[in-house]
């Protein structure tokens, strides 16, 4: 039964997310909420349970998504993100850009986190952008 309320969630999340455009955190607070009630948890141990959950894993992000940031700062300040773009604009020419940026993205992603391999790929494909006057997406 555990599983089937879980599912349910994970249904209501998307119809929350997709159908109606709520905001995801929102969403993911309010299916939270419903998934653990659904579950028999007493009120006073929801909240206690969301709090730890949301801090701890946003605690962790923060620090990941705000050091990465800095590290995407520095390399686009230094000229590196232009160099990197640059190179695999010359290597795989403008036509099979897209590729470069696969290939960028598989050696960064190696050894790193998404979150952190995300904020590092973010300086580079905008460099890569603005040297095609092309769209970002």
């Amino acid at each position: 039964m555990p599983l089937v309320i879980v599912a349910i969630g994970i249904v209501a999340l998307l119809v929350l997310i997709m159908g109606l455009k709520l905001n995801t955190f929102i969403s993911l607070i309010i299916v939270s909420f419903g998934v653990a009630l659904m579950l028999g948890m007493p009120m006073g141990e929801v909240i206690d349970t969301i709090e730890a959950g949301l801090g701890g894993t946003l605690g962790h992000l923060a620090l990941i998504f705000g050091l990465g940031a800095m590290l995407g700062k520095l390399i686009t300040d230094s000229g590196g993100a232009q160099r990197i773009a640059m190179t695999l604009v010359n290597k795989f020419g403008e036509k099979n850009i897209q590729w470069a940026v696969v290939v960028a993205s598989f050696i960064i992603g190696i050894a790193l986190f998404f979150e952190v391999g995300l904020v590092l790929l973010i300086p580079i494909v905008f460099a890569m952008s603005k040297e095609l006057k092309v769209s970002i997406l």
